[in-house]
């Protein structure tokens, strides 16, 4: 049995042969459309600065039948492209064994309908057919036990992909389940790239007066080398880039932090995406593929978001989780259908996330600031909302504020610290952290409630002595 892995940064082949999994090819989704031959994947990628006009970079993520813009003699859609890179991939193992071989297809998230029917089509085609599809965070976070809600980060060529995943209940079959996913364009491994070779190239003109982006065969060896370059940074300080014009050998000196600086914005918009998951008042389960583990500074960056745990998954984890799921993927050929749930065992908790703890002092809310007022915060309970019932303590909101519940929340304090319980519809935010459930509040804490909704705030009163006000 054969998996791929269609995430296009580097489209991952494996293989089982009896109880081994081993990775038995690899390639970018990268295209060259000559009039007489379609290059893919590295032989692609070695010439894409070259020959820019005829490179292809998305072709998996918008697979479709339209007519290109710029078609070759032999390729007129973006099908046809991947179809010439499966066909690569999957050739030599098209008659091997008595009745040949199938593939199941680890597929990212945001496939419509359309383009996985489609997907299938151009598998089936190469002679090697398609046994089941699943989706590829899933089966990247399947290899080993999860916990009950972990978040995978992956980089694809264009963009970006941060997928949640959750433990399902017994009555829903039980194991790992996609919840929801979210894409970051423009955000993706070309996009780093394209940052890191400008600003190489901008030193290279500061100190020598040579642009390598001037000439395209110069420009294609410096993409050449940025991968080398990347993994130096894993373990150095500063990296010396050299370039040859003519006979000469120029050379700079880069230092790490000029590489993560120069991509900043990217690393906070992938830093963004998996904050904008977090639950609030709880910790943050990250599996992290290898491809975006790699680039210099990201994961300090991920790691110095509050209570975030980072998992770096192995080279090729979609494919070879596909394998491990064979049995819970694999489908009859006329009832395929994508997998968004697999068996994965729950990990052993190692803490309890909702555990209430006592706040210090200093940073314990006293009160709740809201239109100029300050309502104080005590074990009775303050109900928030714009129709609470009569005879309960309550903080009235303005009706007409959109997404805010008669009885939105309530703010209570207990065994030492402020916790927030959420009633509502629309729900609750702390910094912009969506809350599920409960969560613990300290002084300084926004709380926005409906969306765009309206905004409290966590406040310390004290007294003349310099002590909160109980």
């Amino acid at each position: 049995m054969l998996a791929l892995s269609l995430v296009d940064s580097g489209l991952v082949l494996a293989r089982r042969c009896g109880d081994a999994r081993a990775i038995a090819a690899e390639a970018p989704g990268i295209a060259l459309l000559e009039e007489d031959a379609t290059l893919t994947g590295e032989q692609a990628a070695r010439r894409m600065r070259l020959k820019p006009l005829l490179a292809h970079s998305n072709y998996w993520r918008t697979l479709g039948v339209e007519p290109l813009a710029r078609p070759s003699r032999l390729v007129r859609t973006t099908a046809d492209i991947a179809y010439a890179q499966a066909q690569a991939l999957l050739r030599p193992f098209k008659s091997e064994g008595e009745e040949g071989e199938q593939v199941l297809l680890a597929v990212p998230a945001g496939y419509t309908r359309e383009q996985l029917s489609l997907l299938l089509g151009i598998i089936n085609e190469t002679g090697v057919p398609a046994a089941g599809l699943v989706d590829a965070g899933l089966a990247a976070c399947s290899l080993e036990p999860a916990p009950a809600r972990v978040l995978h980060l992956e980089l694809e060529l264009q963009h970006a992909t941060l997928t949640v995943l959750e433990h399902s209940g017994a009555a829903q079959g039980g194991g790992l389940k996609r919840n929801r996913y979210e894409i970051a364009l423009r955000h993706g491994v070309l996009a780093l790239q394209q940052t890191w070779m400008q600003f190489i190239a901008e030193q290279f003109v500061r100190k020598t007066r040579f642009d390598p982006l001037h000439e395209a065969a110069a420009e294609q060896r410096m993409f050449d080398q940025l991968p080398q370059w990347l993994r130096e940074l894993q373990d150095a300080d500063r990296i010396t880039p050299s370039m040859q014009f003519g006979e000469r050998a120029l050379e700079i000196e880069i230092e790490r932090a000029q590489f993560v600086a120069a991509v900043d914005k990217h690393y906070g918009e992938l830093v963004r995406l998996v904050q904008a998951a977090r639950i609030a008042g709880m910790p943050i389960e990250l599996r992290l593929s290898d491809r975006a583990a790699v680039l210099p500074g990201l994961l300090e960056r991920l790691r110095a978001l509050r209570d975030c745990t980072i998992q770096v998954l192995q080279p090729g984890a979609a494919a070879l989780g596909a394998l491990q799921y064979e049995a819970a993927i694999r489908r009859p050929s006329d009832a395929l259908a994508l997998v968004h749930q697999l068996p994965t065992p729950r990990a052993a908790a190692t803490r309890d996330s909702m555990q209430v703890a006592s706040t210090p002092a200093p940073l314990r809310p006293t009160h709740v600031l809201f239109q100029g007022r300050a309502w104080r915060l005590s074990e009775q309970p303050l109900v928030v909302g714009w129709a609470v019932e009569p005879g309960r303590r309550s903080l009235p909101l303005p009706n007409a504020a959109p997404g805010v519940s008669r009885s939105h929340c309530t703010l209570v304090r207990r065994d030492g610290a402020v916790i927030l319980e959420d009633h509502s519809t629309y729900g609750s935010y702390i910094n912009d952290e969506r809350v599920f459930g409960r969560t613990v509040l300290t002084v300084g804490d926004r709380l926005r409630l409906g969306a765009p909704g309206v905004t409290l705030e966590m406040i310390q009163l004290v007294n003349d002595d310099g002590a909160p006000q109980d």
